[in-house]
């Protein structure tokens, strides 16, 4: 696996670009001033289990898709990668890194992506034939690329694959990492262990390596993981990549410096635009979907996509998508890809960019 997450200390770059940050406590007496640096170059950095994790999902996606070329997947292979059990990683320092996804995936949710497991398995004994409405199998696009469908259209490759970067990687960061219970005032910002910082510092950077972007994005937009990937795909629309990255840098600065009313701000910027990432991530995929309406594999691709980001609007406590909204666009969706329409689509998309205040905008991404 690549360890794009480790960096060296940009330490010239970081002071030249780096600005004062002055924040005024509560009872209204000045902090004293602090560098917040151009990029996430701090001392005492670890997110080596984010980094893992999204390992751990690399190959399980790669494993799902040995199944558009008609090869028979294993649903126990599946749940191995999983809860990282039975050695089942390429990589072997996976195999022993002690981590997993199924553990940090959402409870509610851990049943569902099991079932999921064994849902492409049972599709991938079609034995290669073609998928036809009813009928699991592999369907090819009108520019040769060939999906594993399920009876009903659904590929559930990239369900699981987006579907786990929610109910992980967005989850973990915004309701685990970015809470009270893990940088409330409780939380020991004093005692400084060499490699990992304080607690709340490392609780901060482990939200950040859920991000999946290099310690210098966006001005390097190169080995780009999961969100950080959409967040540059829909960034000249959200301008997801300057607002999200900032937030962080300045957020882990105020905990070092003992800011933590700059950290509380830059808290609440990074969950609203994350939520935001993940709607407008949504959206993208939907557009595509309606774009390519004629195009029955593409559809079914772009769509199963969107279910995955969609699912992952519900992992968020004050998500603005209610549950009634959120139960509209699956319906819209539908459960057979196959007779879900272009208008079924631009409905879908309306819910969504009304609760996300896109309307101006959905367009665009």
């Amino acid at each position: 696996m690549l360890n794009f997450f480790k960096y060296k200390p940009f330490a010239i770059a970081a002071i030249a670009t780096s600005v004062i940050f002055t924040s005024c406590s509560e009872d209204g007496d000045d902090q004293p001033s602090y560098n917040v640096p151009a990029a996430y170059t701090f001392e005492n950095v670890d997110y080596s289990g984010q980094t893992a994790r999204m390992g751990m999902l690399g190959e399980m996606e790669a494993y799902l898709k040995t199944g558009n070329n008609g090869e028979i997947l294993d649903a126990q292979v599946l749940k191995d990668m999983y809860a990282n059990a039975n050695a089942p990683f390429a990589d072997a320092s996976l195999n022993t890194s002690g981590k997993q996804l199924k553990d940090k995936t959402i409870i509610t949710a851990q049943p569902v992506f099991e079932n999921y497991f064994d849902a492409v398995a049972t599709a991938s004994q079609s034995a290669g034939a073609a998928a036809t409405n009813g009928t699991a199998g592999l369907l090819t696009t009108t520019d040769n690329k060939t999906y594993l469908l399920d009876a009903s259209g659904i590929e559930y490759t990239q369900v699981i694959a987006k579907g786990l970067m929610g109910a992980v990687f967005y989850n973990q960061a915004v309701e685990g990492y970015l809470s009270d219970a893990k940088i409330g005032p409780a939380v020991d910002n004093t005692t400084v262990t060499p490699g990992k910082g304080t607690t709340m510092e490392h609780h901060w950077d482990e939200a950040f390596g859920y991000f999946g972007a290099p310690a210098d994005f966006p001005a390097n937009t190169t080995n780009l993981k999961y969100w950080a990937s959409y967040s540059n795909k829909v960034n000249p629309v959200l301008n997801s990549n300057k607002t999200i990255m900032d937030a962080f840098i300045k957020g882990r600065a105020a905990i070092s410096a003992k800011d933590m009313v700059a950290k509380d701000a830059a808290v609440a910027t990074i969950r609203t635009e994350w939520e935001r990432l993940v709607a407008a991530s949504a959206i993208h995929e939907l557009n595509a979907a309606k774009a390519n309406i004629a195009d029955q594999a593409k559809k079914s691709h772009y769509l199963s996509e969107a279910i995955g980001f969609v699912m992952g609007l519900k992992y968020k406590t004050d998500r603005k998508l209610t549950n009634a909204q959120y139960d509209e666009v699956m319906a819209k969706i539908g459960t057979n890809l196959w007779n879900t329409t272009g208008t079924d689509i631009a409905a879908a998309i309306d819910i969504l960019s009304t609760a996300y205040e896109m309307d101006g905008i959905e367009a665009q991404l």
